[in-house]
């Protein structure tokens, strides 16, 4: 018995809406229970209900450039951690948090530069059970130096050292030596390099500020040599002068931060 074209065709069509009917309400479906999709973040740290640590987030390295890039030289980071009413762990939770934070600062902020404050935060709705949410506030301390004053600024690697107007005199300032003999007694018994940078700010001539800059870097560096420090140990010495500032020549706060110089341990 032959069976009609048009029974054929009908049977066909009613098939292929039977596959795209299954298709979306079963093999779709349980795709999508399989593989979720995963949610957009922004590398902000959160944290659960009654969590010290926040939650793993693969943009947080962007999230921490971005805000570390805000801070001037010599800037403390402040880290405001929250606790709620309704966490068991209370202030001593937002302390913790704020020690992990601190954690994940570093090296590129030295602990000395992260100040850690608590509040109690207004209920936001976050109780056992919800998703992470924001427990902490990030701001900017700015670094105020007077003229007459030096300053010493740790960053990683680098230490910096601001001097006053004119000033070349690193034995004036008896913190400067306290802490370049700590450096010293820490490095003594390592194999560590250092290369040592002067500037300055571009009041006066060019010339001038450039022999001015190497004049800094070598009172360093002759301080190290006489205290333990192998010269060659030393692998260089140099001024930049004027070149390079980091902060604006047009402002006396912006000439302070120029007027440096810069110690890289070289591990």
């Amino acid at each position: 018995m032959k069976i009609p074209l048009w029974l054929i065709a009908l049977l066909f069509a009613g098939y292929t809406v039977w596959c795209a009917n299954y298709w979306h309400n079963y093999c779709k479906e349980r795709c999508c229970e399989e593989t979720p999709a995963v949610s957009a973040t922004t590398g902000e740290p959160l944290f659960l209900w009654n969590a010290q640590r926040p939650e793993a987030d693969t943009k947080f390295p962007d999230w921490k450039k971005a805000l570390l890039a805000k801070g001037g030289q010599g800037d403390t980071l402040v880290i405001t951690t929250w606790y709620r009413a309704n966490e068991p762990g209370g202030q001593q939770l937002a302390l913790a948090r704020g020690e992990a934070l601190k954690s994940m600062m570093m090296p590129e902020m030295p602990e000395s530069r992260i100040k850690i404050l608590t509040k109690l935060a207004p209920d936001d709705g976050l109780a056992e059970g919800s998703p992470a949410k924001a427990s902490a506030d990030f701001s900017w301390s700015k670094m105020i130096l007077k003229a007459e004053q030096s300053a010493i600024i740790e960053s990683d690697n680098d230490i910096t050292f601001l001097f006053p107007t004119n000033s070349t005199e690193r034995d004036r300032n008896p913190d400067v030596e306290a802490y370049l003999n700590k450096l010293i007694e820490k490095h003594k018994s390592t194999t560590n390099t250092f290369t040592i940078v002067g500037y300055t700010d571009d009041v006066g001539e060019a010339d001038e500020n450039q022999r001015l800059g190497l004049a800094r870097a070598r009172a360093i560096a002759l301080f190290l040599a006489k205290n333990g420090i192998d010269a060659k140990r030393i692998n260089k010495v140099e001024s930049k002068g004027e070149a390079d500032p980091v902060a604006d020549n047009s402002t006396e706060d912006g000439r302070r931060q120029n007027r440096r110089v810069v110690l890289t341990v070289n591990r």
